[in-house]
């Protein structure tokens, strides 16, 4: 987990020690790393910037497990095996049924990003259910992604700003019914370019793939998507038809997380076994 906790203590301004070097070694090192980071063309290539008009009242995040990011930063890693070391990917996360945990996920990937990774992202709620109690519930009722599929307006009037400058939020919106035919007119996949072309990386939460028919429309729409299970409580013949669902709809699916699951040995001897 260290390199996670020295990312944070360096995005919030503290340049996290070094082992067995001097101040001027790691200094030099420090110049190293950012020199690398400028030629990385998955972070040079950094698309215009979007200054949203509103800015949440409140936090997104209340509270973050280190560890999870750790697990998470793991799932990273596999994503750009798989995609390649691009930038400008829309990464979408969904599950088979309600309470499976996806809006956290969702949302401690892309803190992950914006904190450690250190890239300029979006995330999205497009769990449009309208029982969705998910990332957008603590904002009001406001203007967000459901208007800018049927209407397509600028993304700086639906976009907030967040606690985090590197991360900008898309609420879930007002109208959750007409938003339906849009998402299954062929449209959403080039809102997506444009929220893309906008940041370097895109994360959307998306509804229960059982819960609401456009749901796998909106994964398909997506470059990838990873699918979020709960353990010991989501039956395998839920996740296979959700599956279905998702194959049936064209998913690109990257991998599973299995969400909640209990561990019967601490972590430091997990890592010694």
């Amino acid at each position: 987990m260290s390199h996670i906790y020295d990312a944070l203590r360096k995005s919030d301004g503290e340049e996290p020690p070094r082992r067995g070097t001097s101040q001027g070694e790691a200094e030099d090192a420090a110049r190293s790393d950012d020199s690398t980071r400028a030629e990385d063309p998955a972070d040079a290539a950094a698309g215009p910037a979007v200054t949203p008009q509103q800015r949440i009242e409140g936090s997104l995040f209340d509270s973050v497990d280190l560890e999870f990011l750790e697990e998470l930063d793991t799932l990273r890693s596999s994503i750009d095996v798989t995609l390649g070391r691009t930038a400008h990917r829309v990464i979408g996360f969904i599950g088979s049924a309600p309470d499976e945990g996806t809006s956290t996920v969702a949302s401690h990937y892309a803190y992950l990003l914006a904190r450690v990774v250190a890239k300029q992202v979006l995330l999205i709620d497009a769990d449009t259910a309208r029982t969705n109690l998910g990332l957008s519930e603590p904002f009001g009722d406001r203007e967000g992604f459901a208007e800018l599929v049927e209407e397509e307006q600028p993304l700086a009037q639906v976009v907030l700003e967040t606690e985090e400058p590197k991360l900008h939020f898309l609420p879930a919106g007002r109208d959750r019914v007409h938003h339906v035919e849009a998402v299954g007119s062929g449209r959403l996949r080039p809102i997506f370019e444009r929220c893309a072309e906008a940041y370097q990386a895109v994360v959307v939460d998306i509804a229960p793939a059982l819960m609401i028919p456009e749901a796998p429309l909106i994964a398909a729409a997506c470059d990838g998507v990873v699918v979020v299970v709960r353990a010991h409580q989501t039956r395998r013949e839920i996740v296979r038809r959700a599956m279905t669902e998702l194959n049936f709809a064209k998913c690109r699916v990257l991998g599973t997380v299995l969400n909640a699951r209990r561990e019967t040995l601490p972590r430091f001897l997990r890592e010694r076994v």
